[in-house]
């Protein structure tokens, strides 16, 4: 009885052991996969400017530039 006992224990131990060593292979895989597929949708960083008038930040590419100060809309750079 003794010997089914240890022979399920060492059973069980092997399967433990090759599942521990499958498991950070395969994390580090789907890591990896992960990190490329995340790379390649993100979108280019831009740099953000503060409107004279309001002090809201928005991007630089929305902003309006007048004589060296940024605006979030039309209407405040009449307003200065």
């Amino acid at each position: 009885m003794w010997k089914l006992i240890f022979l399920g224990l060492l059973i069980w131990l092997v399967i433990y052991i090759i599942k521990r060593a499958i498991k950070p292979a395969a994390k580090h895989a789907d890591h990896t996969n992960e990190s490329e597929g995340e790379k390649q949708h993100q979108e280019p960083v831009e740099n953000m400017v503060q409107c004279t008038t309001c002090h809201v930040h928005l991007p630089r590419s929305e902003a309006f530039l007048v004589n060296g100060n940024f605006y979030c809309s039309r209407a405040h750079i009449e307003n200065k």
